[in-house]
């Protein structure tokens, strides 16, 4: 467990990527030990539990869209003792896809599978039943506080994403926490994309990480800096000009080891896609959407709401990383949220 944190926070509306391990069983524990773990996220200014819970079948048939239901078995006793320890902290139940795209012919196209009328049903039965209806412990119904959708790979202004999106959307309501994971690039998502989904989400998360290799233009920790300042103004802007101009904006940090494609090129390194760089670049964002602010006063005060970490898993380790090649410690990344993100006004 790591060190816990000194309770002087500003900043604490903020989203992490927790372990599917701790929802499927894989990595057993007491409810002490559970208790705990939500300590800990607290210590560190979560307000948002991205609760992993597992991959949507990718199929032909009647399962199209369909959850595995062994990935979530304690997520009930999870949302029964979170919600005993601190009730002020949401747990979202985040759902993954990673075929929206699949390669045919030598060439990437959209996946039929995907957003078909089968998929979509069972995708908003799963929404009503993990927000509304609740999944089962001890004798009781445990409903999460809302869903995140994480579909890739990305496709331009992607209408099918859209829809099965306003599908999940009609059995939410509005308390519900609704987010998704977001790709930065506007030649996937433009500005006017950005504000459609504002429109029916009303939280979104972009992936602001795995960005190096392959001729992009972050390279160093400035080119990241760069980054996350043209990004996070990018979206805020979009998010003001939707129909849902109050839609939280929780733009996601890095904290796991040095990627390597199988190529041989390296498309993370903590070296430069780190907590500290990523935290000065939104600085700046802020400092930009501050001033902007006096031209339209609907921008977030704050810049933001809040920010996220990825993966919370490694964030928390002590020691150490013993898959990472450079072993990267993590009490730095962990010193660096505090400091020159939780901590500032």
């Amino acid at each position: 467990m790591a060190e816990m944190a000194e309770p002087v926070a500003i900043q604490t509306n903020n989203t992490a990527y927790l372990n599917s391990y701790w929802f499927s069983g894989i990595e057993p524990m007491s409810d002490a030990q559970m208790r705990a773990r939500v300590l800990e996220l607290k210590s560190y200014g979560i307000k948002y539990q991205l609760a992993d819970i597992g991959v949507l079948l990718s199929s032909g048939d009647s399962r199209n869209g369909t959850l595995p239901a062994d990935g979530y078995s304690e997520l009930g006793r999870w949302i029964k003792v979170s919600r005993e320890t601190d009730p002020s902290q949401k747990i979202v139940a985040a759902v993954n896809d990673g075929k929206r795209t699949i390669w045919l012919d030598g060439g990437k196209i959209g996946n039929p599978s995907f957003g078909n009328a089968v998929y979509n049903g069972n995708l908003r039965t799963l929404a009503d039943k993990l927000v509304n209806r609740g999944v089962p412990y001890g004798g009781a119904l445990y409903m999460a506080d809302g869903i995140q959708l994480d579909i890739e790979g990305f496709m331009r202004d992607d209408p099918v994403l859209k829809a099965t999106a306003q599908s999940v959307r009609s059995v939410l309501d509005d308390a519900a926490v609704y987010s998704i994971a977001c790709p930065y690039d506007p030649a996937l998502w433009s500005d006017s994309y950005i504000g459609e989904m504002a429109g029916i989400f009303n939280m979104l998360n972009p992936m602001m990480y795995d960005q190096l290799g392959w001729g992009s233009p972050v390279y160093s920790p400035e080119t990241y800096r760069q980054f996350w300042e043209t990004t996070i103004v990018r979206y805020a802007h979009a998010i003001v000009k939707s129909s849902r101009p109050g839609t939280r904006l929780n733009p996601t940090m890095p904290a796991y080891e040095k990627k390597t494609a199988d190529d041989g090129t390296v498309y993370h390194d903590p070296a430069i896609e780190n907590i500290l760089y990523a935290a000065q670049g939104l600085k700046r964002a802020r400092d930009r959407l501050s001033l902007d602010r006096a031209g339209d006063p609907r921008l977030n005060p704050n810049g933001v709401h809040g920010a996220g970490i990825f993966w919370w898993s490694k964030f928390i380790m002590r020691g150490p990383d013993p898959h990472d090649p450079d072993a990267h410690d993590y009490a730095q990344d962990r010193s660096w949220w505090m400091e020159e993100w939780m901590r500032q006004p």
